[in-house]
């Protein structure tokens, strides 16, 4: 079996080497600001973006769907319930709402940061990102209520691609008074395989420059 993975320590590719240690898996990886041009990012993702990820050659891209596929096809470390399962349906409905409804609101602004050329940021996004962003964790708090964890209570790839978001959102200060999802990032942050403690840094850099643009 050989794993590859293309990574960047802030991106979502986090993710991805949170579930492959988890599973305990040998995998090679391509690292740093240079995988981004490395030729094969561009033959695996359609728009060369990073994760991007070989399984014994074959081609993967999405960080929710290399997380989802490791953890299904080492069933033995039950990181995932199976398919047929209520657990798996809350598991897809659980990683669907974070990435439409935290997630894609926490990237659009980071995009009109550090992304986009500075002719093309409009700052005038970053309230209603911050709003939409905090509804969706409103709910997660309110589903977090009594319980540690997504999923039956227990820790599972779910987290593993919630807890990014959650945890992104959390450095960023968007999670104050919100008691419950607070405590579920610093759950995350606080697992010993996390890798996601370079996003303070990164948070603190996006508070900053978005000060300035307001």
């Amino acid at each position: 079996m050989t794993l590859k993975l293309y990574e960047f320590a802030v991106t979502r590719s986090a993710r991805v080497r949170w579930t492959l240690l988890e599973l305990g898996l040998p995998f090679e990886s391509v690292a740093g600001e240079e995988a981004f041009a490395h030729p094969d990012v561009a033959a695996i993702h359609p728009l060369a973006k990073l994760p991007a990820f070989r399984d014994n050659g074959r081609p993967l891209f999405e960080s929710a769907a290399i997380c989802t596929w490791l953890a299904d096809s080492h069933p033995d470390a039950k990181l995932i319930a199976p398919s047929g399962q209520w657990a798996r349906a809350l598991h897809d409905q659980w990683t669907s709402f974070t990435l439409s409804e935290i997630e894609a609101y926490l990237w659009h602004t980071a995009r009109n940061l550090f992304i986009l050329p500075e002719a093309e940021r409009l700052p005038v996004v970053f309230p209603q990102n911050e709003a939409a962003a905090k509804r969706g964790l409103a709910a997660l708090d309110e589903a977090l209520a009594g319980k540690d964890w997504l999923i039956d209570n227990r820790f599972s790839v779910t987290d593993i691609i919630a807890g990014f978001a959650v945890a992104w959102a959390y450095t960023l200060g968007m999670t104050e008074g919100m008691g419950n999802v607070s405590a579920y990032a610093e759950r995350i942050l606080a697992r010993p395989l996390c890798p996601y403690g370079a996003m303070k840094d990164v948070a603190a850099a996006e508070q900053a420059k978005a000060g300035e643009a307001l």
